[in-house]
């Protein structure tokens, strides 16, 4: 039964989402394993480029299983904790900072990995001595210890791997297990591993793995057969907005701004899991061409079709615009993590920060005026930026492992 969870902003009902019931017997085996689980949706973005890489790479001789204890059997405690973190999010974010910050001190953090073993760890060993695979792949800053106990768990233990998605500050529950291989997204998250008292042996510089049909579809010809399809006019500015897969960061105010701006655009609303969200998009006005696009697990349709990200700086969703040559326009961030991804795509001339809805329009009206070089810098920078490629070289160094 789906619990209620009361929104702070709208003081509405909203129902988390079903999890799939997924029985103990009828797992298959599989040689490599990842594991995930529901906080946003960037860990299974990466699990599922990874995991396609894998196939293109072995031509399919290689069995891969994405799995989440969330839907095998996940103790009551540690469900409802990962369950919290959309409704969290949403409603408050500075919290959410405060709990990342408590979490990454060492006692703080022992505690929550005692609780979280003895709550995931069971389901977690059961699912991989069904799977009996040769190589265990963490996804999560949480699932780590739980992971190795599992990997281990078996008559031959598994190769352990951890793929770190936090771009630059990374949480230090990442490098639980510390004697795994851990593939990094950046210079910055692989220097900091190393700091950390990880040898620089077991840490690879890969990349964020995103789909990698991404970079491949990129281009005008896409562009122009998508916004075919979608019925978007060629003459607009194609703005995707979007929170992640919560939906998250204070929206409604830029979107406001956007309808109420005159500016040629077309805006199409990544809602994510956020229902509220996704009513109030479609109950405004429709002052200029304005979608509203419930959660989906795949958005790279509408990233290949439009002109401009406009969100929060979740990690998945900053590769996957860069991939896509679009301009981004970073318009929050999660206390935590996701500012220091903001700092590192400024640094590195990839996108722009704007604050409030003010500065964005000032900045798409840049973007829509003829001659203004605003938008080629933009998309120059995020194509150096991004790195296509992430997905196939982490799928290279499990495929070295089986």
């Amino acid at each position: 039964m789906r619990s209620p969870v009361r929104s702070r902003q709208t003081g509405s009902l909203e129902l988390s989402e079903p999890l799939p019931d997924q029985s103990a017997g009828s797992h298959s085996r599989a040689e490599v394993q990842l594991w995930v689980t529901r906080t946003g949706g960037g860990h299974r973005r990466v699990a599922e480029a990874v995991s396609a890489a894998i196939r293109d790479q072995t031509h399919g001789s290689v069995r891969v299983a994405i799995d989440d204890p969330l839907a095998g059997g996940a103790g009551l405690g540690a469900r409802a904790l990962f369950l919290s973190y959309g409704p969290l999010v949403r409603a408050s974010p500075s919290l959410w900072g405060a709990l990342f910050r408590t979490f990454a001190k060492s006692w703080p953090r022992r505690t929550l990995e005692r609780f979280l073993l003895a709550g995931l760890a069971p389901a977690m060993s059961r699912l991989t001595q069904e799977r009996q695979p040769r190589v265990v792949v963490n996804c999560h800053p949480l699932l780590g210890p739980a992971a190795q106990m599992a990997a281990n768990s078996l008559s031959e233990p598994a190769r352990m791997l951890t793929i770190v998605t936090d771009l630059a500050l990374v949480h230090p529950g990442w490098l639980s297990p510390p004697n795994a291989l851990f593939l990094s997204p950046s210079p910055v998250a692989s220097s900091w591993c190393v700091n950390q008292g990880i040898p620089a042996t077991q840490v690879v510089d890969v990349g964020l793995p995103i789909d990698p049909g991404i970079g491949a579809r990129a281009g005008p010809a896409t562009r122009r057969r998508l916004r075919l399809e979608l019925g978007i006019d060629e003459q607009r500015l194609c703005v995707v907005v979007g929170g992640g897969a919560e939906g998250a960061g204070k929206l409604r105010p830029l979107l406001g701004a956007m309808l109420e701006s005159q500016l040629p655009l077309h805006v199409l609303v990544l809602c994510g899991r956020n229902r509220s969200l996704l009513r109030w998009v479609k109950g405004r006005p429709q002052l200029i061409p304005l979608e509203a696009i419930p959660y989906t697990q795949d958005p790279s349709r509408w990233l290949l079709a439009a002109d401009v990200y406009v969100g929060k700086a979740g990690p998945s969703a900053l590769a996957e615009a860069a991939a896509a040559g679009l301009a981004i326009l970073v318009s929050d961030a999660l206390p935590g993590q996701e500012r220091s991804n903001l700092e590192l795509l400024v640094d590195a001339g990839a996108g722009i920060a704007v604050d409030g809805p003010s500065e964005l329009l000032e900045v798409l009206a840049r973007l829509v005026t003829d001659g203004d070089p605003l938008m080629a810098s933009l998309r120059a920078g995020a194509a150096a930026w991004a790195r296509p490629d992430a997905a196939a070289l982490a799928a290279s160094q499990i495929v070295a492992r089986l």
